[in-house]
């Protein structure tokens, strides 16, 4: 509702009130922070996780926090269903909660259905009949993602998920590093 105010003698219709201000427009707006479809849809895939990881339990907080390096008021958000994390933190996310990083994707709408639907039919498939020589970049290109964010948030997460794998194939070698 907008409400045109002019001069210094101001009438709100059917009220009766008076107001003395300057000319101004004055919008009232239902200012409650209701969640979008986007974030319920986000909220409805990582609410049962987070409950059946035990991120849930009081005390629980700190515990997502060192599991996924999101910080401490934006977890505390994220419990209390008031924020989507910023995307760099849902491969570690994903992995706390035991979810494909492409479901949160795909929830929190950075990358359309169809993605999610392809990885599904992927592998369902005999991986030797697809080839395991291709790059992120021809398969980003397959699966049509021509954006620059959905190419980069792509990218992020292959090489989030191909250096954890690789990390957990050879971990003396993490340990002779350090």
């Amino acid at each position: 509702m907008l409400l045109q105010v002019s001069g210094r003698n101001a009438a709100f219709p059917g009220e009766g009130i008076v107001d003395y201000s300057l000319s101004r427009e004055v919008e009232f707006r239902d200012m409650t922070d209701a969640p979008t479809g986007r974030e319920e849809r986000f909220f409805a895939l990582v609410f049962p996780a987070l409950e059946r990881a035990g991120y849930t339990a009081y005390g629980a907080q700190q515990k997502l926090v060192a599991a996924t390096g999101i910080n401490k008021t934006t977890v505390s958000r994220l419990l209390r269903g008031e924020t989507v994390p910023h995307v760099k933190f849902f491969p570690a996310l994903a992995k706390a909660l035991g979810l494909d990083p492409v479901e949160l994707l795909v929830a929190a709408e950075i990358v359309p259905p169809e993605y999610l639907e392809s990885q599904q039919a992927l592998s369902e498939t005999d991986r030797s009949q697809v080839g395991s020589n291709l790059t992120p970049e021809e398969v980003a290109d397959q699966w049509g993602i021509l954006d620059d964010v959905g190419r980069f948030t792509f990218f992020a997460v292959v090489d989030k998920l191909t250096t954890d794998e690789a990390d957990e194939a050879d971990p003396g070698d993490a340990t002779a590093q350090a």
